[in-house]
């Protein structure tokens, strides 16, 4: 009787809920690495599955390498379908000592003549074991690997994007039935940003005044931190002006460092694309990297046509892979939907910002053209 009392909640204080309870918090760690091949014309005709391989690097607590086969990997060389093409492989370090496999997002790809992230490919992967790398068969064709797409000195450039997805439990703890649950830390800090008690520095945004906590702002960005207690400090610690952001994306922006998220949308302008744009560059002009990967991953699930040329630019300007192989593959779904996207106004913003022979590179490698519109 007393299980049956414990599964229905009968006889608790507060019906329908759990006497106890848990959490299991998801989180993610970013980190790039790139692999400079030098001397590419002296072993571009190597033999198929050799291959070369970058230093080990670190991401989430794991240790990683990639590697480069310009010939194909050894699995596929019996099939035609990838003898034109170099393959490119990531790898998770083996260990003597046994960790928790990880899950990631890979995003590689490789750095243009111009700097610029081109080509790149992503896959979410499950690390089953460190003997199975995370392959990717046709990562470029050998044709295009050339001075004029890729080649500088002799140098080729892949750059690898790994997310380490985690996750901690957190320990079991009484229910609400007996023990009321109280506001956590971030709870606390949005009340004290908007009690405005004890704040120390106004800032102003084109005539909007926004009340802070210096030690706050310094803690949850590196840029605030350099303006309020760097070496290259502000002679005024009390007063920051800022004239290159609306008010309410710098809101967003404040909420976010104390909060550690955005507030609900409940159907307000600030859910916009457009919105979304600003505080994005907004999250990297400050350093505040959480949140500039919360705007990349409401972007890519946004795009349309009026909006996806600007999301591309601000992909290329702020070095955002994933966001920048989204946009790329939207404008690529369909000869209309290119069309349409060329006619608008921000497609000429994205033709003035970066070179179009890179964006025409990037869509014939998604079986579009530019040409063809």
């Amino acid at each position: 009787m007393d299980l049956w009392r414990r599964l229905t909640n009968q006889g608790s204080s507060v019906p329908g809920q759990a006497d106890t309870s848990s959490r299991c918090v998801a989180e993610s760690v970013s980190g790039t690495h790139d692999l400079v091949v030098a001397n590419y014309s002296l072993i571009r005709d190597l033999p198929i599955g050799d291959r070369l391989c970058s230093d080990t690097f670190s991401v989430g607590g794991h240790d990683w390498y990639i590697c480069f086969h310009p010939r194909g990997s050894v699995e596929t060389f019996l099939m035609d379908q990838y003898q034109d093409y170099a393959a490119a492989s990531v790898h998770l370090l083996k260990r003597d000592k046994v960790v928790r496999l990880p899950t990631a997002r890979v995003a590689i790809g490789l750095v243009d003549c111009h700097g610029t992230l081109a080509n790149t490919t992503s896959s979410d992967a499950h690390f089953y074991a460190v003997e199975m790398p995370q392959t990717f068969d046709k990562f470029v064709r050998r044709s295009e690997l050339t001075p004029r797409l890729y080649l500088k000195d002799d140098c080729l450039t892949i750059r690898c994007v790994l997310t380490v997805i985690t996750h901690r439990r957190e320990h079991t703890r009484p229910g609400p039935a007996a023990m009321p649950q109280l506001p956590d830390l971030h709870g606390h800090l949005e009340r004290m940003l908007r009690d405005g008690k004890g704040t120390d520095v106004t800032i102003h945004v084109r005539g909007q005044a926004f009340r802070a906590h210096r030690c706050v702002l310094a803690a949850r960005s590196p840029v605030f931190d350099g303006e309020l207690f760097g070496p290259m400090k502000r002679k005024d610690t009390e007063s920051i002006g800022i004239e290159d952001m609306e008010p309410m994306v710098f809101e967003l922006l404040l909420h976010f460092i104390y909060t550690d998220s955005l507030p609900d949308d409940n159907g307000e302008a600030y859910g916009t694309t457009a919105v979304m744009q600003h505080l994005l560059v907004a999250a990297d002009r400050y350093g505040v990297d959480k949140l500039k990967q919360v705007c990349d991953m409401k972007l890519r699930t946004s795009l349309d046509v009026e909006t996806v040329a600007t999301t591309l630019a601000l992909a290329e300007q702020h070095h955002c892979p994933l966001l920048r192989e989204a946009c790329v593959t939207f404008m690529a779904s369909s000869r209309k939907v290119l069309a349409d996207i060329v006619a608008t106004d921000g497609f000429k913003h994205l033709t003035a910002s970066i070179p179009l022979e890179n964006l025409s590179d990037s869509l014939r490698k998604q079986g579009a053209s530019l040409s063809k519109v």
